[in-house]
């Protein structure tokens, strides 16, 4: 399995005169430090949840990815289900698929569906075309959009509070990192609703 950022978000959670502003910071001197904080706590909050926040594009590959008869819940592998091959896709929430290869061919938009599960988003493709009792293994390559929100007025507040605590601690911390300092109890209780398992 594969998974590639082909399109990084348009803009970040917060945007840098919040993040100077919750700081209290009115010079210039470190805004490039800033900046590249927002991202980067912003990649580690998504790593956290297992979520895309602001909407990016995906390229998601499975190479020669073997198939499973069992029920689809208990497996992010390619599964068979009720007559449907059914993939989860990783970073969710599924903003839209763009588009669909199986094993090379590109597939009609019309021959596959979006299936949301709980938290799980599901790549559905009728399964009699591409699966047979001796074929056990198969190649897809799917694109498409994610992301909790498509632009920053429809952030959750509790994502962007928890952007700025972490700006707020990376900075301070800038000098000397402090192991288990950064993800504090504040955080992880504005996370908790976003996260698929709650393992905090």
């Amino acid at each position: 399995m594969e998974l590639n950022l082909i399109e990084k978000p348009s803009s970040e959670i917060i945007t840098l005169e919040e993040a100077k502003n919750y700081l209290r910071i009115d010079h210039d001197f470190d805004d490039n430090l800033i900046l590249s904080f927002i991202r980067s706590t912003r990649e580690a909050m998504e790593s956290i949840i297992q979520k895309s926040i602001m909407k990016q594009t995906w390229e998601y590959k499975l190479h020669d990815s073997s198939i499973c008869d069992f029920d689809f819940h208990e497996s992010d592998y390619p599964s068979i289900f009720s007559g449907t091959m059914r993939i989860t896709l990783p970073k969710p929430p599924i903003i839209k698929i763009i588009s669909v290869a199986v094993d090379e061919a590109e597939i009609n938009p019309g021959k596959y569906s979006l299936e949301k599960v709980s938290n799980k988003f599901y790549l559905c493709v009728n399964s009699e075309k591409f699966f047979s009792v001796s074929r056990r293994k198969i190649s897809v390559n799917v694109v498409y959009e994610a992301g909790i929100a498509d632009c920053v007025e429809n952030i959750p507040y509790q994502l962007k509070l928890a952007n700025l605590m972490l700006v707020a601690n990376a900075f301070q911390e800038r000098y000397s990192y402090k192991q288990n300092s950064v993800i504090s109890q504040g955080v992880k209780q504005l996370l908790g609703p976003f996260l698929n398992l709650r393992v905090f």
